[in-house]
Order: C-alpha cells, then sequence, then structure tokens
C-alpha cells in the first residue's frame, strides 16, 4: 500500500491499494484515524472494494471476526459490535428520500458509534460532516483510495 497526501489539500490524502488485503489494511487505518461519532461515505462502481474497505474498518474498530462482515445489500443495514456500534448502510436498491427514511438512517447517522454507507452518493447533503472514500478501480487487484478528512 502506498500512501501520498495530495497537494491541492492536506485534507485529502491518496492511497494505492494493490491487494484486497492492503484494501483491507486501509480501511484499517481509516478506522484508527476517527472521531467517534463518524460517519464514513464510501463511493466507487460496483466491485470496487467498498465492502473489503469496511471489513477493515471494522477490523479496526475491533470487530473480533471481521469475516463476518458483508454487504448488506439486501438487508440494508448491518450492525457490527466492536469498541463502538457499526453501522453498515448499502443504498444501492433504495431511490428517493422516501425510501431513506423508511430505514430510519436518521437515528443512527451521526449519532452513535461508527456508520459506514456504501453508494453514499445517493444520500444527499451529508459529505460535510463525514469521511469520504472514493475507491477507483486501477486495473486487476489494484485500486486508488482518496479519503476525504471533513471532521
Amino acid at each position: 500500500m502506498k500512501r501520498r497526501r495530495t497537494g491541492e489539500s492536506p485534507e485529502i490524502s491518496e492511497i494505492l491499494s494493490r491487494s484486497p488485503e492492503e484494501t483491507e489494511g486501509a480501511g484499517f487505518e481509516i478506522a484508527r484515524s476517527l472521531k467517534i461519532p463518524a460517519v464514513v461515505l464510501l463511493r466507487g462502481a460496483l466491485g470496487a472494494g467498498k465492502t473489503t474497505l469496511t471489513r477493515g474498518i471494522a477490523r479496526g474498530l475491533g470487530v473480533e471476526d471481521p469475516g463476518r462482515v458483508n454487504s448488506p445489500s439486501f438487508t440494508i443495514v448491518n450492525i457490527y459490535h466492536g469498541t463502538c456500534p457499526i453501522y453498515h448502510v448499502d443504498l444501492y436498491r433504495l431511490e428517493g428520500r422516501r425510501d431513506l427514511h423508511s430505514i430510519g438512517l436518521e437515528d443512527f447517522l451521526g449519532r452513535e458509534g461508527v456508520t459506514v454507507v456504501e453508494w453514499s452518493e445517493r444520500l444527499p447533503d451529508y459529505a460535510d460532516e463525514a469521511t469520504v472514500v472514493e475507491i477507483e478501480d486501477a486495473g486487476g487487484d489494484q485500486r486508488i483510495l482518496r479519503v476525504y478528512k471533513n471532521q
């Protein structure tokens, strides 16, 4: 894993991950830098590694069996327990504010523990209060992770 800060802003870092294990390791490091309560917004194409990164975040927050972390595509929200509650949200199948309201996101988003949101592009107006991670496929197992710290 190779990390560098971009020149435009000290709040943005870029990580080159060469494998799923390195992507998970990046998640671990992101978790260690969070101030709880925290929100982490994940952005990237299908199969980019959002759930792999979330597994590392869960490990960094003390989840004993991070292998249990899986995409909540159908359940919408999975809750894991580590040093704090971790709400793993997948908005892929949701459309519009009505669907967002129906899952009760406002009950925990930014209020307690850590909320990790996959497909966060569907969550309007929250990036100012969160850590945003954009994951770009760089071919094969390589990924470029751009981390925007807004805390």
